[in-house]
């Protein structure tokens, strides 16, 4: 069976709807549990997340339903503040549910796909029983109901005085989205930390003509959408290696 452990998301009954609370310390929607048990956060080496505790603005660009950024934001700062892009209309409305159990006060959540420019987008998704409704396999410019920006064009309009890190999840648009942070990594120099999608080599060349490097590399197999899955860790040249 693929994906055993999400086997009960829908049966012997469906859970949609229903909130838990995590160890006692998050609340998330019950297929933030199958997120939790399928250990999608464990992956981050502790120094990228060490970074976080000196932060003041961060993006979770492909948010979904808030996970992400409420598991971690046990390493950062009260007062950091985390952009949240998720484009799904269903996921976007989970995800405010779940900012609002936690009273994530912290959180600026945003119904919008990040892309290389201000955009409408069409874009289609596949997924487990419809269970993640956001992850796309084909991306195209078109008059759409979804609208995408820039972080770039996001960090002008919000007038934001830094970003400190930017995760991305977007399932194969990660070369579009760092595109349309170009200005932003030059000026700021955000540490990242991409879920990459079959684009290794296009990713990495691109970073490294932004001067970044590679700081740690997790690659897996995953055969049901993709080829080449996994983790990517990147900074500057200018930040000193950890020892």
């Amino acid at each position: 069976m693929q994906n055993p452990h999400r086997h009960w998301y829908r049966w012997p009954f469906s859970l949609e709807g229903r909130f838990y609370c995590w160890q006692g310390k998050v609340w998330m929607d019950s297929l933030g549990l199958t997120w939790i048990r399928g250990r999608q956060h464990e992956d981050i080496p502790t120094p990228w997340l060490e970074r976080l505790a000196t932060s003041r603005i961060g993006f979770d660009i492909g948010a979904h339903r808030g996970y992400w950024s409420l598991v971690q934001r046990s390493f950062m700062p009260h007062s950091t503040q985390v952009i949240l892009m998720e484009p799904d209309p269903e996921n976007y409305a989970y995800l405010l549910r779940n900012l609002a159990l936690n009273q994530a006060f912290w959180a600026i959540p945003l119904p919008l796909a990040a892309w290389h420019s201000p955009a409408h987008l069409s874009l289609q998704s596949r997924s487990f029983h419809q269970v993640h409704a956001s992850f796309m396999h084909q991306v195209r410019e078109a008059e759409g109901a979804t609208l995408a920006t820039s972080v770039d064009r996001l960090v002008e309009a919000l007038a934001l005085p830094t970003v400190d890190w930017i995760k991305i999840d977007t399932e194969g648009a990660e070369t579009a989205v760092l595109k349309g942070a170009h200005q932003t990594l030059r000026h700021f120099k955000p540490t990242l930390w991409i879920e990459i999608h079959d684009t290794w080599e296009e990713v990495e060349s691109f970073l490294s003509t932004m001067g970044y490097q590679t700081r740690e590399r997790i690659e897996k197999s995953d055969g049901q959408f993709f080829r080449r899955i996994g983790y990517l860790w990147a900074e500057p040249h200018s930040v000193p290696r950890e020892e």
